[in-house]
């Protein structure tokens, strides 16, 4: 009874292997005539039980007959055949790609009466397998035509490298796999660049560095190459993919473009003429010398700032117009006169031309050129009043003589009349009086007339003035006015006719003690500078002069005096220039008047070698 049960048991488990396998089973005789086959063959085939029992297998593609019927005589010789992988064909015609195992059926005297087949439909992974082949024949072309060099590093080694990677350093492929990193890239780079690839690709997980390294060649050399790292996972495991191209030329060309801006920048930076650069208005370029005109201590006081605040308003509106023209221009406009404002509300006179730049990093901006008119300007006052003071020169030595004459018998009967006439002494004082102050600009005509400056000798400009103090010193005690002097050196020699430079120093002073009849202080400051020359200044505490006024201090009858002739600092400009000297007034209504005064310090006299 035990026995019974265990082969029911048996039977009922293999034919629930033959029913619920997914490998198809077929069973044939020795001559390969169909007995039986499983539920899945038919299913895998597409023939039914029925149209394949009793006849040989039509499975097989003709072409393999041969070699399926080689299979069958190994096992009947006893061999054993254990997947074997071929194409089978089904009943539609399409093909399969199995995996085929034969095994012996024998009697119970062991003799091999059949054969059993399992075949296992392993179609899909044929086509992956294919898949992959193609996409690594495909890569593997690519990365050996590419014209960039490919590699991957793994476990600190190169695992692949491409003959274009080897070629850019002038290694065989074999040779490059061969090397360390040291041997072709520089350690202080490669160093750099370990630590960056550490931080950016494993720690934050970027999916591609970018890097420009210096690699050393076989012969000697480098070349630059830019080089792309990511991480990939190749057999399993991590690596590092990298691709690099040859960007030597681009690099020198760069170099070169960015040792030619920063020439540039250079140039710009130092040119005497001031240089701007702005958009929509805005500053965002200012060389030295256009810092310098506005008197600002940094650029940054400069940069940022809208063109206008450096503008006067009147200019504004012609200024705005021509930025616009500008923009649609080729050509740079011409120079036009404009008045800036420096950072300390004084207000020059320039000239200024713009143009167009296309392209200044990334935008459409316009270069202005200013040239400072201030010293042409004091040029062009200063030969106006040559020429005045020429005209007046050969005027004063004609009139002058003419009115002298008359002049001084009507003075002699004017004091006679005085001692006749005492009911009329006060018409007398009044008429003796104004023919005093005519009598005085006569002398100041003759001042103008004739001739200067024939006594030249190496003066101490120090001591004259001194003397000049201790003359106006009563005088400014009386209104209540202090004089203080700023002396850099008891000993600054000069070329000049002293007695010339004391009329111009009287003439100076005496005016800064008048311009405070309510008192105040004088400040004399007298110092050499750079330019081997003496520097004077006079400074007072006055009302000072508006602008209308100080433009037209230095002619004749300009004055500020109730009974002044201006003639005063006219003879004083006069006698400064025959001097190679310059006198510039300064003046701040409400704030004092600051008169500067520059002389040629005197060459020093060598005695002569024998």
């Amino acid at each position: 009874m035990s026995d019974y049960v265990s082969a029911d048991l048996y039977h009922t488990y293999m034919n629930s292997i033959w029913e619920e396998t997914t490998d198809g089973i077929v069973i044939v005789d020795l001559q390969r005539i169909v007995l039986d086959v499983n539920p899945a063959f038919e299913q895998m085939y597409g023939w039914t039980k029925e149209e394949l029992v009793g006849r040989k297998l039509p499975v097989g593609p003709a072409h393999l007959y041969k070699e399926f019927a080689r299979l069958y005589d190994q096992v009947i010789e006893g061999k054993k055949v254990a997947a074997a992988e071929y194409p089978k064909l089904c009943k539609n015609g399409k093909h399969l790609h199995v995996s085929i195992t034969l095994s012996a059926v024998r009697d119970s005297s062991g003799k091999i009466t059949g054969i059993v087949a399992i075949e296992r439909d392993i179609t899909k992974r044929k086509q992956t397998e294919k898949a992959l082949r193609e996409t690594e024949q495909l890569y593997s072309h690519l990365t050996q035509n590419v014209l960039a060099g490919v590699f991957v590093r793994q476990d600190r080694k190169m695992v692949y490298i491409n003959s274009y990677m080897s070629a850019m350093l002038g290694y065989t492929r074999e040779e490059f796999v061969r090397l360390k990193t040291a041997d072709y890239i520089d350690a202080i780079e490669l160093f750099t660049i370990k630590r960056q690839v550490a931080e950016i690709l494993i720690k934050k997980r970027e999916p591609r560095y970018t890097v420009t390294v210096r690699g050393k060649k076989k012969e000697g050399g480098f070349v630059y190459l830019e080089v792309n790292l990511s991480l990939i996972v190749y057999k399993g495991r991590t690596a590092m993919l990298g691709s690099a191209k040859d960007v030597t030329s681009s690099v020198a060309l760069e170099r070169s473009l960015r040792e030619s801006a920063e020439m540039y920048q250079r140039v710009m930076k130092l040119l005497p003429e001031p240089i701007v650069l702005s958009d929509h208005g805005i500053i965002i370029y200012a060389n030295n010398s256009a810092i310098k005109l506005v008197e600002a201590d940094d650029k940054n006081e400069v940069i940022g700032h809208s063109v206008f605040e450096y503008i006067h308003p009147d200019d504004h509106e012609d200024m705005l117009r021509r930025m616009d023209l500008i923009m649609f221009e080729e050509e740079p406009s011409q120079f036009e006169e404009r008045q800036v404002i420096c950072r300390d509300g004084q207000t020059i006179d320039v000239e200024m031309s713009s143009i167009r730049i296309n392209n200044y990093m990334g935008k459409r901006v316009i270069l202005t050129v200013i040239r400072d008119l201030t010293d042409r300007k004091r040029s062009e006052d200063m030969l106006v009043r040559s020429e005045k003071l020429s005209v007046i020169g050969q005027l004063a030595a004609g009139v002058a003589h003419e009115i002298r004459n008359p002049l001084t018998a009507l003075k002699g009967f004017t004091q006679l009349l005085k001692t006749k006439n005492e009911g009329y002494g006060s018409y007398l004082d009044i008429m003796s009086n104004e023919l005093d102050r005519i009598n005085l600009i006569v002398n100041e005509f003759m001042t103008l007339a004739k001739p200067h400056f024939t006594r030249f000798n190496d003066e101490n400009v120090v001591h004259i003035l001194r003397g000049v103090i201790s003359v106006l010193e009563t005088q400014a005690i009386m209104t209540n006015v202090g004089i203080e002097t700023q002396v850099e050196d008891s000993l600054m020699m000069i070329h000049a006719d002293a007695n010339q430079l004391k009329q111009v120093f009287i003439n100076v002073i005496k005016n800064a003690i008048e311009a405070m009849p309510d008192g105040g202080r004088v400040t004399i400051a007298i110092c050499t500078n750079a330019s081997d020359s003496v520097c004077l200044t006079i400074r007072d505490e006055g009302i000072g002069m508006t602008d209308s006024i100080i433009g037209k201090i230095g002619q004749p009858f300009i004055t500020t005096k109730e009974k002044g002739t201006g003639l005063g600092l006219m003879i004083s400009s006069r006698i400064i220039e025959a001097h190679h000297g310059t006198l510039h007034i300064a003046s701040r209504h409400g704030e004092g008047t600051e008169v500067r005064i520059t002389l040629p310090l005197a060459k020093p006299k060598f005695a002569e070698l024998n």
